[in-house]
């Protein structure tokens, strides 16, 4: 079988990039999984569908990704370029995603355990942001959970591709799974896409962690974007009060009484913005809430 032979700093990574991985690849990237050459260490490669090698500002958040290490992320060995394409090279995390771990068990063992993984979660976080990187894509299908020695299950967050720079806001519109988007994300406010916009994403993730189900579902995506623009998150008998208040706070948003249509684009700004000052400021302040619990 004939491998092909990236170069990527001191080291190179061999792959097929016959058999690329189903579940993992979609509209924007094809993924495979290789070894680092010289450590044998197994990695992912995700070839980036649009981009190509002369592309270095769209490019640049990967460098920047690249420099934030954390054990609840997972590790960018970097960029590299081949025949005008453009691979991304990052560590294979180990374990279940909590998409498949709800599927297969309905929800987290125990109050103890979500803890435990929401507070990974906001570290990691807290680490991207201080490199002034937003995630965009928190969900349940990239967040890997590890069983601990102590008995209690750990978090890795997988899979920054959607990741945007605080700084410098995309020009255009970052694919984003519907259900957990914040509504800046929903109505494609991009200038407004903020810590609290990650925060929003992994408070529906809670919800889900501790019910088993997701809250908005339904299988039509203008209904999904109705609901999330009009209705908060529902009381469940499943979460505990105190959770359900952080959860709440997590993903606060000003509710809609009309269509966007009727709105102006400033108003829309105004009204956005007036739902995440009622968030948490940043993923240390939602953290230390989830230590009170």
């Amino acid at each position: 079988m004939s491998l092909t032979r990236l170069n990527i700093g001191k080291t190179a990574v061999l792959f097929d990039d016959k058999q690329p991985v189903r579940e993992k690849s979609g509209k924007f990237s094809l993924v495979f999984t290789g070894v680092l050459e010289l450590s044998g260490t197994k990695v992912l490669v995700k070839k980036l569908r649009g981009y190509h090698s002369t592309e270095e500002e769209g490019l640049s958040k990967y460098v920047r990704i690249g420099k934030v290490r954390h054990p609840a992320l997972q590790k960018i060995y970097g960029i590299t370029y081949q025949d005008g394409d453009v691979y991304l090279v990052s560590r294979f995390v180990e374990g279940t995603d909590l998409k498949q771990w709800l599927r297969e068990k309905g929800r987290l063992r125990n109050v103890a355990e979500i803890k435990s993984v929401a507070l990974d979660l906001l570290e990691g976080l807290s680490a991207f942001h201080s490199h002034g990187i937003i995630h965009t894509d928190i969900k349940p299908a990239n967040i890997i959970l590890q069983e601990g020695r102590e008995g209690l299950l750990h978090a890795v967050l997988i899979d920054p591709g959607e990741a945007v720079q605080k700084d410098i806001p995309p020009a255009e519109r970052k694919p984003f799974a519907l259900i957990y988007g914040a509504p800046e994300q929903v109505l494609g406010f991009n200038d407004l896409i903020n810590e609290t916009s990650d925060l929003y994403s992994l408070g529906v993730v809670l919800w889900e962690m501790f019910t088993g189900e997701t809250p908005f579902y339904t299988s039509h995506p203008a209904a999904i974007i109705n609901l999330q623009l009009t209705h908060p998150l529902k009381k469940d008998r499943r979460i505990p009060d105190d959770w359900h208040g952080v959860i709440a706070k997590a993903t606060s948003k000003t509710i809609f009484p009309k269509p966007p249509g009727w709105y102006s684009r400033a108003e829309l700004h105004r009204i956005l913005i007036n739902g995440q000052r009622q968030r948490y400021p940043s993923a240390a302040a939602m953290a230390e809430a989830v230590k009170t619990l």
